[in-house]
């Protein structure tokens, strides 16, 4: 398992506890009321699933999260040269293609889910039941479900969403340089904080869906109120991905492997063939209902990320807005973004 240790600070770190770079009240406050609804948006995610439901919650959670943090550099406005902006920019990039990373193969699985539909409408039972013709087309089109087109679009795909997503965990351990100020604290507190939640979660989601047996997780430093729970429910999920497949998925390969059984033992047309054939209906049913149950954990995931997309890309826009016309009033720190 690979895992990002940041429990080593340097003296200017925004996650330090000494007296001396204590936050003012106010800005104490805003810091608690974040970790606060951090540890209750946690504890809402607790007990995990790996199912296309749960994924969805998790994407909800990231873009909460991230709509906070959108929301406290809008009002903080913090100076343009404020490194934790630089970085949360070069983030953000690295985010974006994870979700298009993810859209690729939520709309390589919405290819699937039409290819089933079609051998449902093919198995129609409502009135003499399916031409032999149409068994053989149904196989035939299942005899494709497993081996659904992949090939190197899939591999470049996984290949990226691993490395961007290693790329952000790296990144959390940076610490600023020299004497900052309470606003620049406080930002900088927020922004690790997401961005350790996005590595893990937008992490689980996308290694779930390629099928990663390992997942990417962060060490929390302990000061943080929110890192026992990050921890336990980062624990939970690792554990629940060993050897395991997303349940929506794992349902409908069942259910097509019960209907691939059934067509070829109608087509050996024994002495039993009404009990085959009603052996068949009944798994066409059951594929139907398991097919269902996955379109809406599907389109819910694609929802999901898309509300994500659009949240950090709008967080986004809005630093680079104030860049444009020099953060604060004072001389923006030229950056290379992408």
């Amino acid at each position: 398992m690979f895992q990002v240790d940041v429990s080593r600070l340097s003296p200017f770190s925004p996650f330090s506890g000494s007296k001396k770079n204590s936050l003012p009240n106010n800005f104490d406050l805003l810091s608690r009321s974040f970790d606060d609804a951090l540890i209750r948006r946690l504890k809402a995610l607790n007990p995990p699933s790996l199912t296309l439901s749960w994924l969805s919650l998790a994407f909800d959670f990231l873009t909460t999260s991230h709509a906070e943090v959108r929301s406290l550099i809008s009002n903080l406005k913090p100076s343009a040269s404020d490194d934790s902006l630089a970085c949360f920019l070069d983030d953000s990039v690295k985010i974006l293609d994870v979700c298009n990373s993810i859209f690729s193969e939520i709309e390589r699985l919405r290819q699937r889910r039409l290819l089933i539909n079609f051998v449902i409408h093919l198995l129609d039972f409502s009135g003499d039941g399916p031409a032999p013709e149409k068994l053989r087309k149904a196989r035939d089109s299942l005899a494709g479900w497993g081996n659904s087109p992949r090939g190197f679009t899939k591999r470049r795909f996984e290949k990226d969403v691993d490395v961007l997503i290693r790329d952000i965990a790296l990144g959390l351990g940076g610490a600023p340089q020299g004497k900052i100020s309470s606003v620049e604290r406080l930002i900088h507190r927020t922004v690790y904080a997401v961005g350790a939640m996005t590595v893990f979660f937008a992490g689980a989601v996308a290694f779930s869906l390629y099928g990663h047996r390992d997942l990417v997780t962060v060490q929390i430093p302990t000061e943080f109120a929110w890192a026992d729970s990050f921890t336990e429910l980062q624990t939970t999920i690792s554990e629940k991905k060993k050897g395991s497949k997303i349940e929506e998925i794992n349902g409908v390969e069942t259910r097509v492997r019960t209907v691939c059984e059934a067509i070829d033992d109608v087509a050996r047309g024994d002495e039993e063939n009404d009990k085959q054939e009603e052996r068949l209906k009944d798994a066409v049913k059951e594929l139907e209902t398991a097919t269902k149950t996955f379109s809406a954990g599907l389109d819910g995931l694609q929802n999901g990320v898309n509300g994500m997309f659009q949240t950090v890309l709008g967080a986004r826009n809005e630093i680079l807005d104030s860049y444009r016309v020099g953060g604060n009033g004072g001389k923006p720190k030229k950056q290379q973004t992408k």
